[in-house]
């Protein structure tokens, strides 16, 4: 049975990459988007790229599929190109679990941090799922709206990005 966005009817695997670079300060930045208004869960709230993980619909010979995931998912929100082979474990920059006890669906949640300050790349492009994007500083957070205790995971991120960029 499959369950989209979800591996199987009770886990989840959710992954979330904080893209860090150098602005024209010499400040770090952080990319975060905007979820849309008719986003299911925290709508209208800001967040960074990334998404739950599904099961490949066709046989993949790739041992890391949850790498192939998160590119797709960072290409699909925002335009940006990501080797695959640029993440491993020192970019794993978060690490937790989550039980919904109404839905009965565990969730294990992955941060990952990338530098984009040497890339050539293009400027962000949209999907539907967020309606805009903003580099933000560390001191700028507080101004954007996370959705509260459900997306405290997502500042956490973002917080131990900006201690492993500097």
């Amino acid at each position: 049975m499959h369950m989209p966005h979800q591996l199987t009817a009770n886990v989840k695997l959710l992954q979330k990459i904080a893209i860090v670079r150098h602005n024209q300060a010499g400040q770090p930045e952080v990319l975060v988007l905007q979820r849309s208004d008719a986003a299911s869960s925290r709508p209208g709230a800001w967040d960074l790229p990334g998404g739950n993980s599904e099961w490949p619909e066709t046989a993949v010979s790739q041992a890391n599929l949850h790498l192939r995931d998160v590119s797709r998912e960072l290409q699909e929100e925002t335009g940006l190109q990501l080797d695959e082979n640029e993440l491993n474990l020192s970019k794993i920059t978060h690490l937790s679990t989550y039980f919904a006890a109404d839905k009965q669906i565990y969730t294990v949640i992955v941060g990952w941090m990338v530098d984009f300050t040497n890339t050539d790349q293009a400027e962000i492009q949209l999907s539907a799922e967020h309606q805009r994007f903003a580099w933000v500083t560390q001191d700028q957070l507080a101004r954007y709206d996370f959705g509260g205790a459900a997306g405290s995971f997502v500042l956490e991120m973002i917080a131990q990005a900006f201690v492993s960029f500097s």
